[in-house]
């Protein structure tokens, strides 16, 4: 009996450690970023609030992602921050799991967060923290 816990104790532990999220990065994503741009996509296209029409501010909160389009809720869900492998470099990066399966790459410089979509021909979306 005593091994089967030592063993799940093992478990737990070694998949907790494969996290590898950061504290640091985790503390400067949190907050409200409004969108300023989009690009990308297989025709190259930039989007801006302009030329949507649309304003959209995203938050994390510890817990949840939430969209927000011209001051509505559009969506939320958890997410999980982990260091991993990127379509974008060679060394690994801090990327953003959704709860339903989407995943970008994160930078963020001074006061702005950009997100990359980790698929080929998709968009780098670019935010001021508010």
């Amino acid at each position: 009996m005593k091994s089967i816990v030592l063993i799940l104790f093992i478990i737990a532990s070694v998949s907790d450690c494969s996290k590898n999220d950061d504290p640091k990065i985790t503390a400067e994503l949190l907050g409200k970023w409004n969108w300023i741009e989009s690009s990308g996509g297989f025709a190259g296209k930039t989007e801006t609030p302009a030329t949507t029409g649309n304003s959209i501010t995203i938050e994390f909160t510890r817990e949840k992602y939430i969209k927000y389009v011209n001051g509505l809720a559009e969506q939320e869900m958890t997410y999980q921050i982990e260091k991993g492998k990127s379509i974008r470099k060679t060394e690994d990066s801090f990327l953003i799991l959704y709860e339903n399966g989407r995943k970008q790459s994160i930078e963020i410089i001074d006061n702005k967060l950009i997100l990359f979509d980790e698929c080929h021909d998709c968009y780098q979306n670019e935010y001021v923290k508010e």
